[in-house]
């Protein structure tokens, strides 16, 4: 009797412990996420630009504080450095609340930012060159510090001498065409964009005229380097409008070099970047990994493109006017310097960069007459394509049949090449194959570096006698045992005759009925378990309803921005999943010709015209938005376009067949 009661008392106890511990493991969870959102903070990005860094005598520049952020923040009067330089001449103040598209781990997506910005208007009191030093900015408590900006006063250094009025707080002067824009035949940028020498040491160029719209800037990490070292030079484009649209006319063509490949564009992602003061856009267009092939001097020749800015527009709708021109980078010339050629190995490889070797066989137990296969492999930091095969001498008694190669670079920049050398052994016994020594340049070093690999020794047994094997290079990957058991075999006994079973014609058509039906029902059962047909359209319209949820907390709190950045999100996200693009990184017409016939046919010009209303209530001032803020309104806009989702969603994937072609995208 004790023992039983001991027995029960022990398992309500480890029963309590387990529900004690799920609830403090859930209590745990749910503690760490609220401390967690408590702790989060808004995204604040603070910075100072100039609307030009290089002027006239006489001109003036305006240079605005930004201070943006992902939630309402407390902002303080930002703390200027000491303008011993400059004069004041007006300052003033504007808030804004937009939303801008931001990329996430699931997608491109709207996001709301409250943005200050606390302008200033200066006056330089000389020529010269002069400094606007960090401006300090507290934000919810936090001091923030900017970048010092570097301004050119000198005759003609403003490229336009032109009359600049003041502005007036709160105000919005006309909108002129963009200074660098006059004139597309002189083409003034890409002539001094040519004119302008690469430092002496890596290159990366920068705008001329600091008016002009937009540039292409030539990256390269080295502009002095040994034969075979690598060079990376990377294109991008900085553009200070609105970019319309895109055309390569002419890839560099990198004569000289070999290359290599990292990155080429197949759409531009852009992201802020301030040079010198002034905001740009910037996107990458192409990478690539180069290697001068003999001593000299090389051009990295320019990458052209032809391109139109929209500028003007206040609002970003696109709607001001656009101006097309073609840009050119700057040619950049590389020093390339031969390999030593005093105390060069009699070894050396060919191989410049950071390398390793090694080297190893499949099987170190085989026997006589089983091919076996030699990997020698070289990898690291360089171009591995060019490395020779180093001296190799099979040991006696062993045949060296033949030698294959294969080799790959990386967009990190890493590559290998892996040399596979077939020998066949001619007796039994034990062998040891010489480790290989090659010697390396290595450019960071400015000297050769020897490698090598160690020996390895294999032991040869006996094979079976009166066998032979033809030997192929798609052999050396068999282990020793298969290859044994097919060169060796017994004398099996036949102890019984049986008649093999015979089908006639009809028999014989029945039974291959019922094989390929089994096979037709074991597929369609595998693929109905692995794709999950009928799942997508179910986890879709869950996720629509968690969405659409989001847009009416946003309308019961008369958050209409809100309301316009949600569903904007949501209809792209919709349309993403049923055309198999994934949502924002198309526009929404784009999106429309990719999805389904059926949608196409029925909801595109809907879907279209209801989206004019939420786009108005996430990015047009609140003049423009007029009564389409009223609760009234709102609703209604919510249930048309709530109603114009769920059928894309029925539409899209109403049959197995749609929802298997939806997720495969279709040529544009």
């Amino acid at each position: 009797m004790n023992r039983e009661k001991m027995r029960h008392l022990t398992k309500t106890g480890e029963m309590r412990a387990a529900i004690f511990g799920r609830w403090f493991l859930s209590l745990t969870l749910i503690f760490g996420g609220l401390l967690g959102a408590c702790v989060a903070r808004a995204e604040i990005t603070v910075s100072a630009t100039v609307d030009r860094n290089a002027l006239n005598p006489g001109d003036s520049l305006t240079l605005t504080v930004s201070v943006d952020a992902t939630e309402e923040v407390s902002v303080g009067q930002p703390t200027l450095p000491s303008l011993t330089d400059f004069e004041v001449l007006n300052e003033w103040t504007a808030q804004s609340q937009q939303a801008t598209m931001v990329s996430t781990p699931q997608g491109p997506q709207f996001r709301r930012v409250y943005s200050t910005k606390y302008n200033f208007l200066l006056q330089p009191k000389r020529q010269g060159e002069l400094k606007i030093g960090a401006v300090e900015v507290v934000v919810d408590g936090r001091t923030h510090h900017s970048k010092a900006i570097s301004i050119k006063v000198a005759p003609g250094a403003g490229m336009q001498a032109r009359p600049r009025q003041a502005p007036r707080p709160g105000g919005r002067g006309g909108i002129a065409p963009p200074p660098g824009f006059e004139d597309d035949e002189d083409d003034l940028f890409s002539q001094l964009l040519r004119r302008q020498m690469a430092p002496p040491t890596g290159s990366k160029t920068l705008p001329v005229n600091p008016n002009d719209a937009f540039f292409i800037q030539v990256e390269t990490d080295k502009t002095e380097v040994y034969a075979g070292e690598q060079v990376t030079a990377s294109f991008f484009l900085y553009t200070r409008g609105l970019l319309r649209d895109f055309d390569t006319l002419k890839y560099p063509s990198l004569r000289g070099f070999w290359k290599e490949d990292i990155e080429i564009a197949t759409h531009l992602n852009f992201e802020q970047e301030v040079v010198n003061g002034i905001p740009y856009k910037k996107a990458m267009l192409a990478s690539y990994a180069l290697f001068p092939i003999k001593e000299g001097t090389v051009t990295v020749d320019p990458y052209q493109a032809k391109c139109s800015v929209i500028t003007g527009d206040a609002f970003g709708f696109g709607l001001g006017k656009a101006y097309t021109f073609t840009k050119a980078s700057q040619p950049v010339k590389i020093t390339v310097k031969p390999v030593p050629a005093t105390d060069r190995p009699a070894d050396y490889s060919g191989a410049v960069g950071e390398f390793q070797i090694s080297a190893r066989v499949e099987d170190k137990n085989i026997v006589e007459g089983q091919p076996l296969t030699l990997k020698i492999r070289f990898e690291g930091r360089g171009n591995a394509k060019l490395i020779e095969m180093p001296p190799f001498q099979a040991p006696e008694g062993m045949e060296l049949y033949d030698t294959q190669d294969e080799a790959r670079f990386f967009r990190t920049g890493m590559s290998y090449k892996e040399f596979r050398v077939l020998i066949i052994p001619r007796r039994e016994g034990a062998f040891t194959i010489p480790g290989v020594s090659v010697s390396i340049f290595d450019p960071a070093r400015t000297q050769y570096v020897k490698k090598s690999t160690d020996p390895i020794t294999i032991q040869v047994g006996k094979g079976a006698a009166g066998k032979s094997k033809s030997l192929n290079m798609s052999d050396t990957n068999k282990g020793a045992d298969d290859v044994a058991g097919k060169i060796s075999s017994e004398p099996r006994l036949l102890t019984e005759y049986r008649e093999p079973l015979r089908l006639n014609g009809a028999s014989r058509a029945a039974l291959w009925l019922v094989i390929f039906a089994s096979i037709i029902a074991i597929l369609v059962w595998r693929a109905r378990i692995e794709l999950g047909w009928g799942q997508k359209k179910k986890d879709l319209m869950r996720m629509l309803k968690t969405r659409l949820k989001r847009v009416e907390a946003c309308a019961a709190k008369g958050d209409w921005r809100g309301v316009g950045t949600e569903m904007t999100n949501t209809v792209y996200f919709v349309l993403g999943a049923i055309s198999g693009e994934g949502g924002a990184h198309l526009e929404l017409e784009k999106l429309l010709l990719k999805a389904p016939p059926s949608v196409r046919r029925e909801l595109a010009g809907p879907v279209t015209k209801q989206m004019e209303v939420f786009q108005i209530l996430t990015f047009a001032p609140e003049n423009v938005v007029g009564g389409l803020k009223d609760p009234g309104q709102l609703t209604k806009a919510i249930s048309e376009m709530e109603n114009l989702l769920a059928k894309a969603v029925s539409l899209g994937l109403s049959s197995e067949q749609s929802d298997e072609s939806s997720t495969s995208p279709t040529a544009s």
